[in-house]
C-alpha cells in the first residue's frame, strides 16, 4: 500500500476509534496500526525502544501543550511522548527530582496529570528540563497517546 493511502486509512480508523465506533476486532487492527506507525517514527528518530515495550510509548512529537509543573510553573511542552516530555523553565530542577504535572491536551478537556522525574537539565537562556513520566493512569495515558497521534496526523494534511 502507498504510504499516503496507509496514512489516509489510519486517519479514518483513528477518528472512528476516538468516537468509540470500532468493533473489538477493528480495535485490535487499529492498535496494530498505531504500533506500526510508531515503529516507523521511532526508527526515523533513531530512538531505542526497551525490550518488550511498545514503540507507541517512545516516539516523540514536537508539540506545544499547556503544562503545569508542581502547581508552580506554567509553561508549554516542547517535545512529548507517552514516556516523557521537555519544557523550558525559568529555574533549574535537579536531576532525579520528582514532580507532579498536568498537561492540557485540548481546551475543552480537563488536564491529564501524573508524576515525572527530571532526567535532564540544560541552560540556554532559560532551563530546558527533560522529564520521564513515572506515573500516569491508563485512561490519561490513552488520552495522551491519542493526542500524540492526532499531532502526527496533523502533519500529514
Amino acid at each position: 500500500m502507498d504510504p499516503s493511502q496507509w496514512i489516509a486509512a489510519f486517519r479514518v480508523t483513528h477518528e472512528k476509534a476516538k468516537a468509540n465506533q470500532l468493533t473489538e476486532e477493528q480495535r485490535k487492527t487499529y492498535l496494530a496500526m498505531r504500533e506500526e506507525l510508531a515503529r516507523s517514527l521511532v526508527a526515523a528518530q533513531s530512538l531505542k525502544v526497551p525490550e518488550g515495550e511498545n514503540s507507541r510509548k517512545y516516539f516523540r512529537v514536537a508539540q506545544m501543550f499547556k503544562l503545569e509543573i508542581d502547581r508552580t510553573y506554567q509553561t508549554m511542552t516542547k517535545e512529548i511522548s507517552r514516556a516523557g516530555f521537555s519544557a523550558m523553565l525559568p529555574k533549574e530542577l535537579k536531576i532525579g527530582q520528582r514532580v507532579g504535572f498536568a498537561i492540557t491536551l485540548k481546551r475543552d478537556l480537563d488536564p491529564i496529570g501524573g508524576e515525572a522525574k527530571v532526567v535532564g537539565a540544560q541552560k540556554s537562556g532559560q532551563w530546558r528540563i527533560d522529564f520521564a513520566i513515572d506515573l500516569i493512569n491508563e485512561a490519561n495515558g490513552e488520552l495522551l497517546e491519542t493526542a500524540l497521534f492526532d499531532a502526527v496526523l496533523a502533519r500529514f494534511k
